[in-house]
Parts: structure tokens; C-alpha cells; sequence
């Protein structure tokens, strides 16, 4: 193989190596965005444990039928000698009972409940509502967490539309500027012309910069919500289409799907169950215990073993009232919740109809802005024209290009503030726009 062949082998290999390596990418899409913020939010994270504990709190109310089982110690001494048991025959001369100053008591004691009026159940039960309240605010708060990113995410695309509209603003007066300042050299323009174009472009740039600026405080609030930072925002592909369901067909949909409705749906559910709980409470209790144990008398020695048995029963039948109240706390908390969930429903409702109406708005502003883009584009190339000849004036030269420019970039901005009004009017409906 000759030199020009081994220069090429070698250099194919580096370029596969290069290839090879790899690249730290600080780029991001939306889809991204919105995976980050769900995997690292804190909020989330919380709301997810609680959710857990509470599992494990169930779990525990219902091994409580079982009942409990304990090892027990005791050690007792008096001031006079006591017998270690209880006669079950007359004590004869040859056969004294054994009396003792101290003892101990040794063994295992077990307490199964055989009917608490029901409150284990219900409390199994409560417990699970407020397991099903905390999915429901976790789903919430997810929706809620995705439309921040996007809002966050478009927002940031809206504004790099219009700072590539400045741009292309600025490019075309500074073209304008080295037209007039050739125009005043021959003596065809007026000084006074170039110092107007002079000031618009000066406009332009301090718009540029403040847009720039606003770019930077969004990326900054990207970089917090997703937890790295980002060099470059992807953009987003926006196919626009105008929006067709009605307004009364969506408010079906949000009453049915909303998680903070469904939240305060079982918030109502667990004041019911605490009103049951309550009443249960002054059922009657079953309730068995036993004892096994041994008593050990430290004058005598003796080491006596006994067992007991017992079933208790009880009922409370005088409260003083304190049923009546507590029951009456609970209902009162219940028609409390009620009315919120009435007052949340109300208020979802006017938020869907002001975020449709805006949707609605943003579509119309879509098509005047395409109008609108058509005729600011005629008008700056007559105006143009008749300043090129001689005929116009140089103040309806710049506004017919910043007219066009600022229109043109209206219409790209557009496009992303209609989407985003759409991710909003889904993230109330928690529905995927399909």
C-alpha cells in the first residue's frame, strides 16, 4: 500500500474513533423536559411516600384482629405475707398455705378482640380514602407540573420567534442604511432620512436585547424545573389546526376526569366514614383475654402456675352527650366539604370557559396576523418603491418595515401561544391532545 493509502487508512480510523466518542449533549426537548421534571420533583417524590405510609397503615388496622400476644414480669412486695394463689381447699395443719413478702410473676398474656363494633373495618376503610386522596392530588400535581414545563418550554419558543424577527429587522435596516447613506453621497436622500433609520435600528436592538434577557430567565426557569443545565431548547413542531369541540362537551369531560375534583370527591367519602367511625365507637366491644403465668414466692420458694380466661364485654350507655357532639362534628365537616367540592366544580368551570375563550381568541389572531403579514409585506415594498424614486417618505419606509417584521413575528409567536392554550385546556381536562 503506498503513502496516500496509508494517509487514508489512518485518517478513516481517527475519523471513526471521533465518531466513537461520547458527546455530552446540553440540548433538550419538551418530551425531556417534561420526563426530568416528573422523575425529580420533590413535591411528587412526597406526595408518593405519604401514599406508601398510609398503605402500611392499612395493612397494620387490619392485622389488628388478630390481637396481641405479650411476654409479662412483675415483681410485688408488702408489708405483710400473702399466699401466692387463691384457696380452692381449707389449709390444714399438715398442709399451711405458703405465705410470702415478695414474689413474681412470670408468663404471657393475649388479648384477641372478638367484636369492636365494627371500627376496625371502617378504619381499614377510612384509611384507604385518604390512600385514594393522595393519588389523586399526586395525578394532579403531575398534570399541573407538566403545563409548567410546556408553559415555560413554548413560551421560550414564542420569544426566540420574535427575537429571529428582530433580527431579520435589523438586517434588513441596516441593508437600508447603507442604501441611504450611498443615497445622501450622491445627494439623492436627505441626511435627516439616515438618522432615521439610525433610530429605528437603535429600537430594534434594545427590543432585541430586553427579548433576550426574557429568553435568559426562562431557560434559568427550565434549567430549575428539569434540574440540569441546558445550552440549546429544541424546537417544537406546531401543527395547527383549529379547535372544534364545544365548550359544553369539555365540561362533561372535566367533571368526569379532574383529579383535584376526584380529591375532594373522597374528601367528602372519609367525612362520611369518620361520621360511621364515630358511631361505631359506642357499639358494643367483645373483647377475650388470657393469661398464662407462674408466681414465685421468694420466702417460701414456691413456683405455682395458673392460667385465666376471660370474655369482657362492654357498652357505653351514659356519655354525657359526647356522642351526640362528636357525631354532629363529623356531619358538619362532611357538608363542609361538600360545598368545597361544589365551589371547585363552579370555578374549574369558569377556568375552562376563560382558557377555551383565549384559545378561541389566539385562532382569530392567527388568521388576522396571516392577513395582516400578506398586506404589511405589499406595503413595504410600495413604500419601498416610491422612497427609492423619489416619491415616499422616509418615516413610512420604517413603519411599514417594522409593521412587517413585527407582524411576522406576531404570526410565529402565535402559532406557539395557541398550542400552549391547548396543553391548557387539556391539562383541566387531564386528557391527551390526540
Amino acid at each position: 500500500m503506498n503513502k496516500t493509502g496509508n494517509l487514508r487508512l489512518k485518517g478513516t480510523i481517527l475519523l471513526t474513533l471521533l465518531l466513537s466518542l461520547p458527546t455530552t449533549s446540553h440540548s433538550i426537548t419538551l418530551n425531556e423536559a417534561v420526563k426530568l421534571t416528573l422523575k425529580n420533583y420533590p413535591s411528587l417524590k412526597a406526595l408518593a411516600l405519604k401514599e406508601e405510609a398510609l398503605k402500611k397503615e392499612k395493612a397494620k388496622v387490619e392485622r389488628e384482629r388478630f390481637g396481641e400476644l405479650s411476654l409479662i414480669a412483675d415483681y410485688q412486695t408488702f408489708n405483710r405475707n400473702y399466699i401466692l394463689m387463691p384457696l380452692s381447699n381449707l389449709p390444714k395443719p399438715s398442709n399451711p398455705p405458703p405465705f410470702n413478702s415478695k414474689k413474681a410473676v412470670y408468663g404471657a398474656s393475649i388479648t384477641v378482640p372478638l367484636w369492636l363494633g365494627g371500627t376496625l373495618k371502617k378504619r381499614a376503610e377510612l384509611v384507604n380514602i385518604k390512600a385514594n386522596i393522595l393519588k389523586s392530588l399526586e395525578e394532579a400535581t403531575v398534570w399541573e407540573l407538566k403545563f409548567n414545563v410546556k408553559s415555560v418550554y413554548l413560551t421560550y419558543l414564542s420569544l426566540k420567534e420574535r427575537e429571529k424577527a428582530l433580527r431579520e429587522l435589523l438586517k434588513s435596516l441596516s441593508k437600508l442604511k447603507e442604501d441611504v447613506s450611498f443615497g445622501v453621497k450622491v445627494g439623492k436622500f436627505a441626511k435627516v432620512d439616515l438618522l432615521k433609520v439610525d433610530y429605528s435600528l437603535e429600537k430594534a436592538r434594545a427590543s432585541l436585547k430586553k427579548v433576550i434577557e426574557e429568553e435568559k430567565a426562562l431557560k434559568r426557569a427550565l434549567e430549575t424545573l428539569v434540574g440540569r443545565e441546558i445550552d440549546e431548547v429544541e424546537p417544537v413542531e406546531v401543527k395547527y389546526s383549529p379547535f372544534n369541540k364545544s365548550v359544553k362537551e369539555l365540561e362533561k369531560e372535566l367533571l368526569r376526569r379532574n383529579s383535584l375534583l376526584k380529591s375532594l370527591k373522597e374528601e367528602v367519602e372519609s367525612a362520611r366514614k369518620e361520621e360511621e367511625l364515630t358511631e361505631r365507637k359506642y357499639f358494643p366491644k367483645v373483647v377475650v383475654k388470657g393469661v398464662l403465668a407462674r408466681n414465685y414466692g421468694f420466702d417460701t420458694g414456691d413456683n405455682e402456675a395458673f392460667g385465666e380466661l376471660s370474655v369482657n364485654l362492654s357498652f357505653p350507655i351514659f356519655t354525657a352527650g359526647r356522642k351526640g357532639l362528636e357525631i354532629r362534628e363529623k356531619k358538619l365537616l362532611e357538608l363542609s366539604l361538600v360545598n368545597k367540592y361544589k365551589e371547585k366544580e363552579k370555578e374549574l368551570i369558569r377556568e375552562l370557559a376563560s382558557v377555551y375563550s383565549e384559545l378561541k381568541a389566539t385562532e382569530g389572531e392567527i388568521r388576522a396576523n396571516k392577513k395582516a403579514l400578506e398586506y404589511a409585506k405589499e406595503v413595504e415594498r410600495i413604500e419601498e418603491l416610491k422612497y427609492k424614486s423619489g416619491k415616499g417618505d422616509m418615516d413610512h419606509l420604517l413603519l411599514a418595515k417594522s409593521n412587517r417584521y413585527l407582524t411576522e413575528a406576531e404570526l410565529r409567536s402565535s402559532y406557539y401561544l395557541w398550542l400552549l392554550k391547548k396543553e391548557e385546556l387539556f391539562t383541566l381536562l387531564e386528557a391527551k391532545d390526540e
